[in-house]
């Protein structure tokens, strides 16, 4: 992946301080500002809370009053930690993880993040947070109007003995129960001849937050394109695999992802995105919708916990302010 530009936003993140010996359950005290705050700023970072393990977070999303949301489908393997909690995705340590939203290559994802730290990396490691709103603002009008008409597209091939196998990604080993799955959720498929399963799905590239009605940038289509991928590590699964490689992107109508295209999507993300340290006891929500997440590099051997959150009670009466 390439380094982010200097052009990263240095917007803050609203930050909520819990009091000295503050127990999880004090988030209930905070609850609604958090969600008045969410639909306004797509993120808010409480810090100072007592985070050990992971029934430590899932006390905390009741205590914000978010529902529990179990995904349909994982792209890369994840450690699940029990309670509905599970470890960030594997990535290298010394490569940028490009923002991107949680399942938006699903017909349902979640609508909040939450992210606690248990332990920080020794250096590096920021949360890079993408404003998606701001995203087509800085996009050329063509290729906005072109994902708006036709939204985006996801091939995905599962090959035997490489990367994640379809029966983790979708949590079952039959056959019968994967094709209902996957004619649930929208997603076209075939088995090929050696067995390995082709999915495509089709996908809105934009779409309304349910809550304020801003039109948010929901994609994947810049972070898992082939052409994204390190030169060498896509040449060694061409030659693998041919035109099936494990992962790539295309407008919905079909049409492939141009160099052009994908820099100058990569540009408008790097525009949009800021920054958050990460300290021991934070506790980052996030709205999946209107917010993208990536991180730095880093070095250490950093501890987080990860929740998916379904909807929040709705924002006070005017609490968006």
């Amino acid at each position: 992946m390439r380094p982010m530009s200097d052009s990263t936003s240095t917007r803050s993140v609203p930050s909520i301080d819990a009091p000295a010996g503050s127990s999880i359950a004090w988030l209930r005290d905070v609850a609604a500002t958090v969600r008045d705050q969410l639909p306004v700023h797509g993120a808010v970072l409480i810090r100072g809370l007592p985070f050990e393990a992971p029934v430590d977070l899932v006390e905390a999303r009741r205590a914000l009053g978010i529902r529990a949301f179990t995904p349909i489908e994982d792209f890369v393997p994840r450690r699940d930690l029990g309670h509905g909690v599970v470890a960030p995705i594997q990535w290298p340590d010394d490569r940028l993880l490009c923002p991107f939203q949680e399942g938006s290559f699903s017909a349902e994802s979640p609508r909040t993040v939450l992210t606690a730290c248990v332990t920080p990396p020794d250096s590096g490691g920021q949360a890079h947070l993408a404003d998606t709103r701001l995203i087509s603002a800085h996009l050329p009008d063509d290729l906005v109007d072109r994902v708006r008409a036709h939204g985006w597209s996801m091939t995905r091939v599962f090959h035997d003995g490489f990367g994640i196998p379809w029966s983790d990604a979708f949590s079952t080993s039959d056959p019968a129960q994967l094709e209902d799955l996957l004619a649930r959720d929208g997603i076209e498929y075939r088995w090929l001849p050696e067995g390995s399963l082709r999915t495509v799905r089709r996908r809105p590239a934009v779409v309304a937050h349910p809550v304020t009605g801003e039109e948010c940038w929901f994609n994947q289509l810049a972070f898992l394109n082939s052409a994204s991928m390190e030169p060498r590590e896509l040449a060694i699964l061409t030659e693998a695999f041919g035109e099936d490689i494990p992962m790539d992107t295309a407008f919905g109508d079909g049409t492939p992802v141009s160099t052009v295209d994908l820099n100058v999507m990569q540009q408008a993300y790097d525009e949009v995105t800021s920054v958050v340290d990460w300290r021991a006891g934070d506790l980052l929500v996030v709205d999946n919708v209107m917010t993208a997440q990536g991180r730095a590099p880093f070095t250490g051997a950093p501890e987080f916990l990860i929740a998916f959150g379904g909807e929040t009670p709705e924002p006070r009466k005017g609490g968006r302010r």
